[in-house]
């Protein structure tokens, strides 16, 4: 019993290790997520927070400049580990990390955009992603429009079954409904779909394990040793196991008998805790914005510029975001005081204690700003890299089928990190505003394996509509036939999904209105 005990506590210590990290892991994934505009409110809320980080350069030595021309050698992956890699000492003020901004600071006034995809546009976006046939695509798009202001499914399926039924003469059952609602839970954000809070936290966890035991290299935990990645492991594990099978006491915060009950110390359940209140409890609450609120304004993350034959080049937008050091008199006050920690009062300690703090915190921030600017460069060079062509002609018939995954794989990240970056963020094309999301041209295959891409196909069959006879108009299979001789080979069932999804009647409708 001895023995098990030092064993526990030995493994706790290991458990701790990992604590300065988690926080610069979840720092870093929520200042992906912030387009520039959003990034300078969040600096200037830490500058006041935090009297130990400072704005302006404090010395003259610069990160290098990122070369983001087209005959520039790529950064890797490595780059971004070494910024996460790097030391967080407080006592060598010659290795402190600092960020200057590199890129423009000049962008002008925001541009007004209209007709933005909604959230539900966006959820039913992603069906395409996954491979359904068209009654599971009917069900999954009713559990989109099912979902309440939390982004929950708050009703029995059985009653779904039934509204399906009665209002839409479709017929199902709950297993079927069980399968649909298993492909919406694998959408973004992660947690969608859930039937209970219980449930969406569960889903939010198993998606971390997941990305944590995947092949694929991620950007903020590359970093981790073998040891420090199972010990992150471990501690996923533990909240699923709280929220699984103590959820009951998880509500009414007994760490205790949480601890107690799945044999681990007190330390560790909070620990965990304090991971699952990270979480969110509420995926959908975008879900029901004002519909008349779909005029916005947004300033370009990235500026590109083309001279619209081969060279391409393009900036990082860093808005007002300034230069950021840790103070120097903060830095001081540790130095001078470490030596004698052993010797301070209590109201000097707690003065130590609390100016470490504050300067620990400010290089955590410093390095997850460097980090994240390094990141969205990696994936923008990746997407200039991937839709040359488009980006030089601004032709959508330029636009190759391009996943998260295909970036993800070209840049060394995960496809979470990707999915955070291309969120809510723009690039200005010679002037002319894209959202980085018009890049990620989902695709099917045909018969004959060839991508399908729907922003080819939907012009061209609106185009062969609106030149056919309206006398004799042209039945689904005809057009399937002038589609494949325009070089876009869909079947006649295809035509038919991509017209009702175009709002186009039946050839029989459309020579009635005719």
């Amino acid at each position: 019993m001895a023995d098990n005990h030092r064993q526990s506590l030995y493994q706790q210590q290991r458990e701790a290790q990992i604590q300065k990290l988690s926080p610069q892991q979840y720092l870093l994934a929520t200042l992906l997520e912030l387009p520039v505009t959003d990034l300078e409110q969040r600096v200037r809320d830490e500058l006041y927070e935090n009297v130990a980080l400072e704005e302006g350069r404090e010395t003259t030595d610069e990160i290098d400049d990122f070369d983001t021309s087209d005959d520039a050698d790529g950064r890797t992956s490595d780059d971004v580990d070494e910024a996460s890699a790097e030391s967080l000492s407080v006592y060598d003020d010659d290795d402190l990390p600092t960020y200057t901004p590199n890129g423009r600071t000049d962008v002008g006034a925001e541009i007004p955009i209209g007709d933005t995809r909604s959230f539900i546009e966006d959820l039913q976006a992603q069906i395409a992603d996954y491979d359904v046939d068209d009654h599971q695509r009917l069900l999954i798009d009713y559990l989109i429009g099912s979902l309440d202001d939390r982004g929950f499914v708050d009703r029995p399926l059985h009653h779904i079954a039934d509204d399906l039924l009665f209002n839409h003469n479709v017929e199902t059952d709950e297993r079927e409904l069980e399968q649909a609602l298993a492909v919406l839970q694998r959408f973004d954000p992660v947690g969608i779909g859930a039937r209970t809070l219980q449930e969406c936290l569960l889903i939010q966890i198993d998606r971390q394990i997941e990305d944590l035991q995947s092949d694929e290299p991620h950007a903020v935990t590359s970093s981790l040793t073998p040891e420090q990645h199972e010990a992150r492991l471990r501690l996923l594990r533990l909240e699923r196991a709280i929220i699984a099978d103590e959820f009951a006491l998880f509500e009414r915060n007994e760490l205790q008998r949480m601890a107690d009950a799945l044999g681990v110390s007190t330390e560790r359940i909070q620990t965990a805790v304090e991971a699952i209140s990270r979480l969110n409890p509420h995926p959908g609450r975008s879900l029901h914005e004002a519909a008349d609120d779909r005029v916005q304004t947004v300033v370009p993350d990235f500026i590109v510029e083309t001279d619209h034959e081969r060279s391409i080049s393009f900036t990082l937008n860093n808005g007002e975001v300034p230069p950021l050091h840790v103070s120097r008199d903060y830095l001081q006050q540790l130095q001078h005081s470490q030596g004698d920690v052993a010797h301070m009062t209590r109201p000097q300690r707690d003065a130590y204690v609390y100016t470490k703090q504050k300067v620990e915190a400010a290089q955590m921030f410093i390095t997850a700003i460097r980090q994240r600017q390094q990141t969205l460069v990696l994936t923008m060079q990746a997407i200039i890299d991937l839709q040359r062509d488009f980006i030089l002609t601004q032709d959508d018939y330029r636009l190759q089928p391009l996943r998260l995954a295909d970036v993800a794989q070209r840049t060394g990240m995960n496809i979470s990190t990707i999915s955070r970056v291309v969120n809510s963020k723009y690039a200005m094309i010679d002037g002319v505003l894209y959202p980085l999301k018009y890049f990620f041209l989902r695709s099917k295959t045909n018969a004959d394996g060839q991508a399908v891409v729907r922003t080819r196909i939907d012009p061209l069959l609106r185009s062969i509509i609106e030149n056919e006879d309206k006398q004799n108009p042209l039945s689904d299979e005809q057009i399937s036939v002038l589609m494949k001789q325009k070089g876009e080979a869909i079947s006649r069932r295809t035509v038919a999904k991509y017209r009702d999804e175009l709002g186009i009647p039946v050839a029989a409708l459309r020579r009635r209105i005719q």
